[in-house]
């Protein structure tokens, strides 16, 4: 897992390349409550180059969206490939979750 990390405004823009499983969910983990312990709270999250996802990288997520919102920030995912948006749907995360095509759409929502 390649997690890349970017700034634009105020937003965090969080880059997954990989697989998100039960292997590397912690390092993703640790990235995002590094970037929530220094106050951040509006992010990101460009999927286009994640292959997989499991229930270990959807419990991330999800903690992901809750400590964003416990904090007053907003969250959004962009670029989900068809099996990754697959698994957002039959999960349901579709509705936890602002979905966008671009990254361009996703922080237009989050910066509103």
């Amino acid at each position: 897992m390649i997690v890349t990390i970017a700034e634009q405004g105020n937003v965090k823009l969080i880059g997954l390349d990989g697989r998100l499983d039960g292997t590397t969910s912690r390092q993703v983990e640790a990235e995002f409550l590094k970037l929530t312990d220094q106050g951040e709270k509006t992010f990101v999250f460009d999927l286009s180059k994640l292959e997989y996802i499991s229930s270990a990288g959807l419990r991330v997520m999800l903690l992901g969206a809750k400590k964003t919102r416990a904090a007053g920030g907003k969250i959004a995912l962009c670029g989900l490939n068809d099996s990754v948006n697959e698994v957002f749907q039959i999960s349901g995360f579709h509705t936890i979750f602002a979905i966008y095509s671009t990254h361009v759409e996703a922080l237009a929502h989050v910066s509103s």
